[in-house]
């Protein structure tokens, strides 16, 4: 990435660092959780509404192969720019297919994969300008706005599209007009973010044109998978990534869906505006707190201790879930305690892996190892969404999340393994 130049002018880091992490939410947010509850209200089933989650965050996993592709488009700023305006006017291509009278599935599905892979390249290039351009101080100093602006990002375009969608359809607005609105308006929103990014850009130090041709950071990439492979931590790690957080994967895909099935469906029967405004508490604020609750978990206890007693904290709420498939007919209080618990327990459990992750890729080209772990991470997190809606249609809500609860045993299997790797003594 780009390397720090001598400064001439005043900086508005502060300015690009809430403009571009807020419209990096954006497309993800759209991704994660504005498509499946579209995709519900216009009556695509669970099976093809996780399979298509699943594929286009299976596309944003190409992400590491921007890594050798980067010296190529010149300063990093250009680069983040350029993906933006690529990204706006994909997404405004994408309002347009979905407001048509006759809907293109074809080309809607093509434009969503675009996205996918522009959004991991710009994720990529505004994660390692971060990193490069700003020193030690720096990014302490900046990192509670970049995780206010990616919160507010995943608001706008998650539960703020769903609760627009929702009240427009509830005016007797087609669903395909109403999400177009939406749509539009997270256009809006990216908008002002690329503007602001634009104008912080300018105040920005001069800074060096990376030197390294495409075969230097092909072959670095590569050195650095071989010598992460060679770690004897890995085994342990993989375990981590791909059985860690199965069940809460299983629970993330589906649960979702079971908020916004009708009663006849086993689902909770919650309307878009209700489960819009019930997710800001539960699963946006219940993360964040749980992240920090799980940091400072770590932080008394050391990471090897605190992976099996997180990992703990991070099944049991399950149990909840499981009960309120089985009892869909509860009131909205304890609807909403029962998502929040889920939620926050689940953020807990995730900040312990992902400083497992960190404590792996640190060292000599630690931005190229973690990126290589974020895209294993990936893979591990979309994959299951190729089953999950289709067991969840055979098995039924209920006693699909007991099967998700299931594969906390593997999961905890994995906690032991990765304690006694990651020991520090």
């Amino acid at each position: 990435m780009d390397a720090p130049a001598q400064i001439t002018r005043p900086r508005l880091a502060w300015l690009w660092v809430v403009g571009g992490f807020l419209f990096q939410a954006l497309p993800a947010a759209i991704r994660e959780e504005a498509l499946p509850v579209a995709l519900k209200n216009i009556g695509i089933s669970n099976t093809r509404i996780t399979q298509v989650v699943a594929i286009l965050g299976l596309a944003v996993a190409v992400k590491i192969l921007w890594a050798p592709l980067m010296p190529l488009t010149g300063p990093t700023r250009r680069f983040i720019l350029i993906a933006q305006a690529c990204l706006l006017l994909a997404l405004l291509g994408l309002a347009v297919l979905v407001g048509q009278a006759s809907q293109s599935t074809l080309l809607i599905l093509g434009t969503l994969t675009l996205i996918s892979v522009l959004s991991a390249g710009h994720d990529y290039a505004l994660d390692g300008y971060f990193v490069s351009s700003l020193d030690d101080q720096g990014r302490a100093k900046h990192s509670g706005l970049l995780s206010f602006a990616s919160k507010t990002g995943q608001v706008i375009a998650g539960p703020g599209l769903i609760w627009w969608a929702g009240h427009q359809m509830d005016q007797n607005v087609a669903a395909s007009d109403a999400w177009q609105g939406a749509l539009l308006l997270a256009i809006g929103v990216g908008a002002l973010a690329w503007a602001a990014n634009q104008y912080a850009f300018r105040r920005e130090p001069a800074m060096a044109v990376p030197t390294a041709t495409f075969g230097d950071r092909l072959a670095a990439m590569l050195g650095a998978l071989r010598d992460m492979v060679r770690d004897p931590r890995f085994p342990a790690l993989l375990g981590l990534i791909f059985f860690y957080r199965a069940s809460e994967i299983h629970m993330a895909r589906v649960l979702p869906l079971f908020a916004i099935s009708t009663a006849a469906e086993g689902g909770l029967a919650l309307g878009n505006e209700t489960y819009a405004v019930l997710r800001i508490p539960t699963a946006i604020l219940g993360l964040a707190l749980g992240g920090l609750f799980g940091s400072f978990i770590v932080t008394q206890r050391g990471l090897a201790k605190s992976l099996l007693p997180l990992g703990l904290l991070m099944h049991l709420p399950l149990l909840g879930i499981a009960w309120l498939a089985a009892n869909p007919q509860v009131n909205l209080p304890t609807i909403s305690a029962l998502f929040f618990i889920e939620y926050f327990a689940y953020g807990a459990g995730v900040c312990a892996l992902l400083l497992a992750m960190m404590k792996m890729a640190a060292g000599e080209e630690a931005a190229t190892r973690y990126a290589l772990l974020s895209t294993i991470a990936l893979v591990a997190s979309y994959l299951p969404g190729l089953w999950a809606g289709s067991l969840a249609q055979q098995l039924g809500y209920a006693h699909y999340f007991l099967f998700a609860l299931a594969l906390a045993i593997p999961g905890l299997l994995a906690a032991y393994w990765g304690r006694r790797a990651f020991n520090e003594g």
